[in-house]
């Protein structure tokens, strides 16, 4: 599609005639209206003239047996006169051909002042004239419409999903559009301006470039088949070579010498390797490559019957389509691999909740099981001594009754705090908070780290409480974490609860001097962490929580003394 367009343009733009039926024999210019020459593009490209004549020799015995017809695009205004009826819309005029048309049909200008000789001149099938012309309008509305859609909505997905071979696509599209754009617009005039055919070559060259980045993103040729890289490395600097140029001789040289299909021949060979390799996902794509190669070569080899304008209005919004199907596809898997990543992160979250929870547990039943060696140990020294009486026994036994009723308690404690919620519930921010505190209270008095926590205006909300208090207790741990690494003289944990503008903000703040600004901006990134042996999990899964389940979000900032996590529900 890319350089399709730079097929018929060339033919139609630095020729006075197109013709793939063989109806036009020759075509002759006259400046003075008596002594014709044959006409060459190249004599007239930048000479100015005041009148000129064009005689076109037909083949008639190509039109004795078809039907075909003239289109003639050039300056209406200052036509004179001419041997042939004619047509004539806003842009062209449209001669029949047929048995009693002259051998040589015969135009004369004048122009006020002297200028570029205005005159091109094509020939169309009967079918085109019949069913194409009095629709192209439709046509290209509906080509433009395909094309633009599909660039919109794939980077709209880029945006969302941050995969480069949705990017690549989108630009790709989107240089098609403005080469399609640009090469209707120079159809309508009586020749094109090197400006204009300067523009369109690099926009040809940048969507073929894009079309290589993008076969090279989604079939994952990096990984798959790494040899092709250097193919595909050194197409790029062609083609970026060959628009250094253009913008120096104000055309495309790569492609003056170098067949157009083979633009379309490396992603199909690429997408071939891919769908060998066992990448199922490549056959559609390299279906759409094979599509684009198919008429290339035989607009190439002019075995299509249609006009060049026409044809790549038909084929550019296929392969749109096409492509957009596959990377149709292509997201589904891109997403179901999201959620099953989605789905490992959760469980790696419930195995380190289970750690924290059992890290905590024993924390809190160290000193009681210390207590009740101890009262065994008095036990034991009792009997030696034959002083075990039965109301020291008593005693005894009770004491050890409520060293087990904590630890039962403790079990309780954590159980709940963990338990799933199916049911959202009404609670106070306040409560959450405090039930996270009281679980890491124990091991911040162990690491002698003070707790605040300040309840400036509480809120009520309707949510999952657990939830709320697990993120709260995954900062704590957090801060907990790196006020022993770096060493506080006096390690402390502030934790601020207010609510205005109908939002509740919780505030954990620690003065341990603040986060790196070069991590920063990755601290809610999956599995980046800092610490030696941490999972890099639990602050991206807070902040998931908080998202989905509070539509809420978790900030960070770094203050004085150290790091600020603010959650906003």
């Amino acid at each position: 599609m890319r350089k399709i367009v730079f097929i018929f343009f060339i033919f139609y733009s630095f020729s006075f005639a197109s013709d793939k039926f063989g109806i036009i024999d020759k075509v002759y210019i006259s400046e003075d209206f008596k002594t014709y020459k044959l006409a060459k593009y190249k004599d007239y490209k930048n000479k100015k003239v005041e009148q000129f004549s064009i005689k076109v020799e037909l083949n008639k015995n190509k039109i004795s047996k078809k039907t075909y017809y003239l289109s003639v695009v050039s300056d209406y205004d200052n036509l004179l006169s001419s041997n042939i009826k004619y047509i004539k819309t806003p842009y062209q005029m449209l001669i029949k051909l047929d048995e009693k048309t002259p051998d040589n049909l015969l135009f004369f200008y004048k122009y006020e002042n002297p200028k570029r000789v205005g005159f091109r001149l094509k020939a169309i099938s009967e079918f085109e004239y019949k069913y194409l012309l009095p629709i192209e309008g439709i046509i290209y509305g509906l080509a433009y419409g395909i094309i633009f859609c599909a660039a919109l909505y794939y980077f709209i997905i880029y945006l969302s999903m941050k995969k480069r071979c949705f990017l690549f696509y989108s630009t790709m599209q989107l240089f098609v559009l403005l080469s399609l754009f640009g090469f209707m617009i120079v159809s309508f005039k009586p020749y094109p301006s090197v400006f204009a055919q300067t523009v369109i070559d690099i926009f040809e060259n940048l969507s073929f470039i894009f079309t290589i980045l993008f076969a090279k993103e989604i079939l994952n040729i990096k990984k798959i088949y790494p040899s092709a890289l250097f193919i595909i490395k050194l197409f790029l600097f062609i083609n970026f070579i060959d628009i250094g140029i253009i913008l120096v001789l104000n055309y495309s040289l790569l492609y003056e010498y170098m067949p157009f299909y083979i633009s379309f021949l490396i992603p199909t060979l690429l997408g071939v390797i891919s769908i060998l390799k066992g990448d199922k996902k490549a056959i559609v794509y390299t279906f759409g490559w094979a599509f684009m190669l198919s008429f290339i070569f035989m607009a190439e080899k002019n075995l299509i019957s249609i006009s060049g304008i026409y044809t790549i209005h038909f084929v550019a919004p296929m392969e749109s389509l096409i492509f957009s199907f596959a990377l149709a596809f292509t997201l589904k898997s891109f997403v179901q691999e999201k959620n099953e990543k989605e789905k490992l992160l959760i469980h790696k979250n419930k195995l380190a909740s289970m750690g924290e929870m059992i890290n905590n547990i024993a924390h809190q039943w160290r000193q009681p099981l210390m207590h009740l060696s101890f009262i065994n140990m008095n036990l034991q020294m009792a009997s030696y001594d034959k002083k075990l009486s039965k109301e020291y026994l008593a005693e005894k036994i009770e004491e050890s009754n409520k060293q087990l009723e904590f630890m039962s308690n403790t079990i309780d404690s954590f159980r709940d705090f963990y338990k799933p919620q199916k049911e959202k519930e009404n609670f106070f921010i306040s409560k959450a908070v405090k039930q996270a505190v009281e679980i890491m209270s124990v091991l911040l008095n162990k690491e002698n780290i003070e707790i605040e926590v300040e309840v400036k205006k509480d809120k009520e909300i309707c949510a999952y409480a657990n939830e709320y208090s697990q993120v709260v207790l995954n900062l704590i741990t957090n801060a907990k974490d790196v006020l022993v690494q770096r060493k506080i003289a006096k390690p402390k944990i502030k934790i601020t609860i207010d609510s205005y503008s109908n939002k509740s903000f919780t505030t954990v703040c620690d003065n341990a001097e603040g986060i790196n600004k070069v991590h920063i901006e990755k601290i809610f990134e999956p599995y980046f962490t800092t610490k030696e042996s941490g999972s890099g999990i639990g602050l991206y899964m807070s902040k998931t929580i908080i998202s989905s389940h509070f539509k809420g979000e978790l900030k960070v900032e770094n203050k004085k003394e150290g790091a600020c996590f603010t959650i906003e529900v």
